[in-house]
């Protein structure tokens, strides 16, 4: 390794604090601050590696040194004894963040089944069944709150169907999920960690019952857990545990933060109705405007963690083994290096090389069911209600500011004009 390496360049909470709310208002100053003069440095405070610009960010999601591994943090609980262990540390154990490179490999080629087209148009009729039952609630209302009406009803309810959970248990599933992400949050303390993960296991247990049902059938079922249970690839199966890391991981990519899919998408586009006309226009370019939103809307608070598996030089300076990093992605987002006009909103923009999803080898295992989820919202949404806007220029706008994770919207008011726009007509 070459050991040539700069002083540590360090910052603290007066250079950035994810937990300020000024920053939770208004993140790009301090995000174009990080990105001019802090690409990398050491925080005191948070006691991490914080790195911002979409060069870095992109390279460090790609190197292998760097792993998602919570277990490999230096300050990480011990390991616990075999018999001491939970379907939280089992499902963790066999999961994509934690397995080396040959059995991340070995993951991805018996979880494709699950994710076939076959299995993804299950899932989209129930999804687009689910948000139509949103929309439906809402009706001809004046106006309703985004977050209250879609965005805390659709992420976790849709990865619930997805993997075959009664809608009577939805709200299990719930906790069960808000669960597992606290769970290795290393933001949070080991206190609130430890708890989170006791409130996972009646989730846990419940996916080990269901798959030892299914393993018990003739034939699993065509659907998504049906399709984990009958996978094989050179007479190698998933275990139990396996595929409920599968779920840990569809959790942990699509369920908590697509929260705030549904409330930056509505946000972005109302706040330019330009774009929202646009998008009506032109309903090809729907993906494309999923993912400017989501550049353009940053909602991340904490960045992505990493962490050193082997001392590393790294853009000059010296990651310890151990230490964590926090990739900052949503700044990344926002690096006029790579975006023109970062704070301008354009669902024409050409995204090439975006890292939105991430990249490498961990890139989400959740994006589909995000990309479904928000094309699916935002087509009933502009069918019922073309001429909406936001109540009051702003939406009301408020956010969640103890959110462990995210500048999560926890209000934001849409104003449907439907009943205005009929006595018009």
């Amino acid at each position: 390794m070459n050991t040539a390496h700069n002083p540590r360049v360090e910052i603290d909470a007066s250079i950035f604090n994810p937990y300020s709310k000024d920053f939770i208002r208004n993140p790009d100053p301090t995000w174009q601050i990080l990105i001019r003069d802090y690409p990398i440095a050491w925080h005191r405070d948070l006691q991490m590696w914080i790195v911002s610009s979409h060069e870095l960010c992109d390279r460090i999601l790609k190197d292998a040194r760097f792993s998602p591994n919570f277990r490999v943090w230096e300050l990480a609980p011990p390991p616990k004894p075999e018999d001491q262990k939970t379907d939280f540390d089992r499902a963790f154990e066999k999961g994509f963040f934690a397995v080396g490179p040959q059995a991340h490999l070995r993951l991805r080629k018996l979880t494709m089944p699950a994710f076939s087209k076959p299995v993804m148009s299950q899932i989209d009729a129930k999804i687009r069944d689910l948000i139509i039952g949103c929309f439906d609630a809402i009706g001809d209302a004046e106006e309703f709150d985004v977050y209250q009406a879609l965005a805390v009803k659709i992420p976790a309810r849709s990865i619930a169907r997805m993997v075959g959970v009664p809608t009577d248990l939805e709200d299990f599933f719930h906790e069960f999920a808000v669960n597992v992400i606290k769970s290795t949050r290393i933001n949070l303390s080991a206190k609130e960690r430890e708890a989170s993960m006791h409130k996972t296991l009646p989730g846990f247990k419940y996916f080990r019952d269901e798959i030892a049902r299914r393993r018990a059938l003739s034939h699993p079922g065509d659907d998504f857990l049906g399709s984990l249970i009958a996978a094989s690839d050179a007479g190698s199966q998933l275990d139990d545990d396996e595929i409920l890391s599968v779920v840990f991981a569809l959790i942990t990519a699509g369920s908590d933060t697509a929260t705030d899919l549904h409330t930056y998408l509505l946000y972005a586009l109302l706040s330019h109705p330009d774009q929202f006309e646009l998008l009506k226009q032109r309903p090809e370019l729907m993906e494309n405007a999923i993912i400017e939103c989501l550049r353009w809307g940053s909602f991340g608070k904490v960045p992505f963690f990493r962490f050193a598996t082997e001392d590393i030089e790294f853009a000059g300076q010296l990651i310890k083994k151990g230490q964590a990093i926090g990739v900052n992605i949503q700044a990344a987002w926002h690096d006029p290096a790579k975006w023109e006009d970062p704070l301008k909103l354009d669902i024409t923009r050409r995204l090439d090389g975006n890292i939105v999803f991430g990249a490498g080898a961990h890139f989400c295992i959740g994006t589909y069911l995000v990309r479904v989820q928000g094309s699916l919202m935002l087509q009933e949404f502009m069918r019922r209600y073309p001429n909406a806007t936001l109540a009051d220029g702003d939406g009301r706008i408020d956010y969640e500011w103890t959110h462990h994770n995210a500048r999560r919207i926890n209000r934001l008011i849409v104003k449907t004009n439907r009943v205005a726009a009929r006595k018009a007509a």
